[in-house]
């Protein structure tokens, strides 16, 4: 059973963020030893490389945010591999707290929605990635690495 969650409106949220940090996602999804990047069409970071990733809303677990957020984003089913770590990026926008999940696809071709105009796979960070999430790539091939 698909479970839907209560999102704010945007003029809502947006006004959330200037007083609260958002707890969020954000996924590395692998293909053999290499990661999906998105190239993303909206601010903050628009026309940067960056990992599927979204807000946790209330009452959802972590990991099914992160099955969610690339169901979503990416029309992906993944499999959740393992647990990375929590990262925090706060910048005059907004401030995220985010929880990452290292996952692989285990079925769906990739469709993008609004947030990104195409999909790459990477096996290194791009030099035009999201800065903060440069870190989690590495970390996360690393983790690869490790559990190989």
């Amino acid at each position: 059973m698909k479970k839907t969650f209560k999102r704010a409106p945007k003029k809502l949220f947006d006004k959330f963020s200037l007083y609260f940090p958002y707890s969020t996602v954000d996924v590395a999804i692998r293909c053999d030893d290499s990661f999906i990047l998105t190239r993303r069409t909206i601010l903050p970071y628009k026309n940067k490389w960056n990992l599927p990733g979204g807000i946790v809303f209330k009452t959802e677990k972590l990991s099914d945010a992160a099955k969610r957020v690339a169901r979503e984003e990416l029309s992906l089913t993944v499999k959740i591999e393992g647990f990375l770590g929590v990262y925090e990026n706060a910048i005059s926008s907004r401030h995220d707290i985010s929880h990452v999940f290292v996952a692989s696809v285990l079925k769906g071709d990739i469709v993008l929605d609004f947030q990104s105009s195409k999909a790459k796979l990477f096996k290194t960070p791009p030099s035009d990635m999201v800065p903060y999430q440069k870190k989690i790539l590495l970390d996360a091939m690393a983790f690869l690495k490790r559990k190989n």
